[in-house]
């Protein structure tokens, strides 16, 4: 096995490395206060991206989390299973996010539509700056329209905050290629209300995460500083962490034992 915290570690000698860990932080990026009452569709053959927009918080610019919710309580669509991308853009300039920069994206698939239960997708932890975007993207395959994009219409709205767009195919990097009259606030589109797509942030702490894969036979052994109350620890195969799994959740103490040392496979760790 080669443990390792970002960087490769050879062999099965102990070793250290260390790895920023972030804290929790009160940013919560939210508009939706409730249910949806309604759902943005989208027709047969055609694709839709549905997003909140917010103004970064200086008390949690690193985005580590966004949540979802599909259809609406008692929808008729049949959605879950079906693929979704799940995607994060920054806009330096507020505004109409058609010139945001992707930052990052994930397809998986739609679970617990109609339902009012919000989706957790967890992210490698990114610094945004200026305007926050999130949201989603759904390509409907089927034969029938879908109810898809969440919509909270009751009061109080936020206005200018929730865009849409619908096109035959849509590249989130490129949102500006949505025709004109196919993109923009809900408001304009004669609808008020704010989709539940939502993110969480955290700040940053300058505390390390060190690995010892010598000191507990079998396992890697991380140990970390921090002042938080409870810790989630995630492991990954890959160094950006698009794989991570949480191995170990809200724990109090600032140790973790993890037994994959011969497994015979490389492991990257952070804790959050």
């Amino acid at each position: 096995m080669r443990a390792t915290s970002r960087l490769p570690v050879l062999g099965l000698a102990a070793v250290l490395g260390l790895l920023p860990t972030l804290v929790r932080a009160d940013a919560e990026y939210t508009l939706a206060d409730g249910a949806a009452e309604l759902t943005v569709s989208v027709d047969p053959s055609e694709a839709l991206v549905w997003m909140n927009t917010f103004p970064v918080d200086a008390g949690g610019p690193w985005i580590d989390t966004i949540r979802v919710a599909y259809g609406r309580v008692g929808g008729p669509s049949a959605l879950n299973n079906l693929p979704v991308r799940i995607l994060l853009w920054e806009d330096a300039n507020g505004g109409s996010p058609q010139d945001a920069v992707l930052r990052w994206s994930t397809t998986t698939v739609i679970a617990n539509a109609n339902t009012n239960v919000l989706n957790v997708y967890r992210l490698p932890a990114m610094q945004v700056q200026g305007t926050l975007v999130v949201g989603a993207i759904f390509a409907n395959t089927t034969v029938v329209s879908k109810g898809v994009g969440a919509l909270d219409t009751t009061l109080p709205t936020s206005s200018g905050r929730s865009y849409v767009g619908f096109a035959a195919s849509i590249d989130p990097a490129n949102l500006g290629a949505i025709p004109a009259g196919q993109f923009g606030t809900m408001e304009s589109f004669g609808t008020s209300g704010n989709f539940r797509v939502e993110a969480h942030g955290r700040t940053v702490d300058d505390a390390a995460l060190a690995l010892d894969v010598s000191r507990v036979p079998g396992f890697v052994h991380l140990s970390w500083t921090g002042a938080q109350a409870a810790y989630d620890v995630e492991r990954a195969s890959k160094p950006d962490f698009s794989d991570g799994t949480v191995v170990a959740v809200a724990i109090s103490a600032t140790t973790y034992d993890d037994p994959v040392l011969a497994d015979g496979k490389t492991w990257y760790y952070r804790v959050r």
